[in-house]
């Protein structure tokens, strides 16, 4: 019977196989993951085949476009909604000149900007008036800020008729 020589002294490190190297990193980052989340790892992995098999789960390109113009419809009315509401608590007033609008200007001054032109019969939020009297083309009147489609400015006071 012949011996065979027992290695005592092998050269390099024990090898690991590569599968072993990448079985460890996944199960590690399924750990942490289940940590940083606080769920259970099983929870995780639940998780996870319902999202693999909810990839492509179906849905046609006209069930997506009929759920985006149900979306759309909801933004649409909730737009319209917060339109309303934009002067609600305000009093209200409705812009009289002679000509077809009326500037709103930036600040309570004729020489300030104009950020936009309120066609005449439009309805207003009335924030609040000027305390000062001034006079303009030889009537007393006061500056009055207003709100109209999202925008504060200031308006000669006398061009607004307040209603209710």
């Amino acid at each position: 019977m012949s011996k065979i020589p027992y290695r005592k002294n092998r050269k390099g490190p024990k090898v690991r196989s590569l599968v072993s190297y990448i079985a460890f990193g996944l199960i590690t980052i399924w750990l942490l993951t289940s940590i940083y989340l606080g769920v259970s790892p099983i929870e995780i992995i639940k998780k996870g085949f319902v999202s693999i098999g909810s990839v492509g789960g179906g849905d046609t390109i006209e069930s997506l476009k009929a759920e985006i113009a149900t979306r759309d419809s909801i933004i649409t009315d909730l737009n319209r909604q917060l339109s309303n509401q934009a002067t609600s608590g305000l009093r209200r007033a409705i812009v009289k000149v002679s000509t077809n609008t009326l500037n709103m200007r930036s600040k309570a001054s004729l020489s300030s900007e104009i950020l936009l032109q309120i066609p005449t019969e439009s309805e207003v939020g009335i924030l609040f008036y000027d305390t000062e009297t001034y006079f303009l083309q030889g009537k007393a009147g006061k500056w009055c800020k207003i709100k109209y489609a999202g925008i504060e400015g200031w308006v000669w006071g006398n061009f607004l008729l307040e209603i209710e």
